[in-house]
């Protein structure tokens, strides 16, 4: 059976595992795959810092955690442009599938970033998406891989059993809950590179200000 699903329109709904028990993850592969090189390419050319994650003392850089180099996304940028209109057709594919998700508060898309993974480099421990009082008003996460991988480099998610094996275009959207615990897999032979956010409830504003 192709696990390959064409829709009416963009994006192409996949199948990345087995279970017919629905795991909240969808997984969209965008038709224009040049999106990721142009991605890539302001990637490689801008600003780039180490990879930080949360700790009690705040945001920390520790490559044993969390091993790769990033860069902010550009609303000024062609191809940042780009990939966010591409997001969005996947984002409203999601809410298709899973349209419960839509039935909450007001919520969009902030800054997101292009991470860039070494060979060996993964987002090694286990972790999710909302934790604490400084995350809380995250929804959902996305992330797209910009680059095919085939040795290793597959996110794990923990619960659910699954690993997904990069492929270029291919996008992921899922809760930021512990119910999604996962980590990256390293390739110890390719450099891995994927687009990742949030979707972020608006904060409520009273009286206009």
């Amino acid at each position: 059976m192709n696990p390959v699903k064409k829709l009416n329109n963009n994006p192409v709904a996949v199948s990345v595992g087995k279970n017919k028990q629905p795991s909240f993850i969808g997984s969209y592969l965008m038709q224009d795959v040049s999106v990721c090189d142009n991605l890539i390419s302001f990637m490689d050319r801008g600003p780039q810092r180490e990879g930080a994650v949360i700790s009690p003392k705040g945001l920390e850089v520790n490559s044993k955690v969390k091993d790769c180099v990033e860069n902010m996304s550009d609303y000024s940028n062609p191809a940042c442009l780009a990939y966010q209109v591409e997001l969005q057709k996947n984002l409203e594919q999601y809410k298709l599938d899973y349209f419960y998700a839509n039935d909450v508060s007001p919520y969009n898309i902030e800054n997101w970033t292009i991470q860039k993974y070494p060979c060996g480099g993964a987002y090694h421990s286990w972790h999710t998406e909302r934790t604490n009082l400084n995350t809380i008003r995250r929804h959902l996460v996305f992330m797209t891989y910009l680059n095919d991988i085939k040795d290793g480099g597959e996110t794990e998610f923990f619960y659910q059993k699954l690993k997904v094996k990069p492929r270029k275009g291919l996008t992921l959207i899922w809760p930021v809950d512990w119910t999604h615990t996962h980590r990256g897999v390293p390739s110890m032979t390719e450099e891995k590179y994927i687009v990742t956010g949030w979707y972020q409830f608006v904060e409520h504003i009273e009286n206009g200000n």
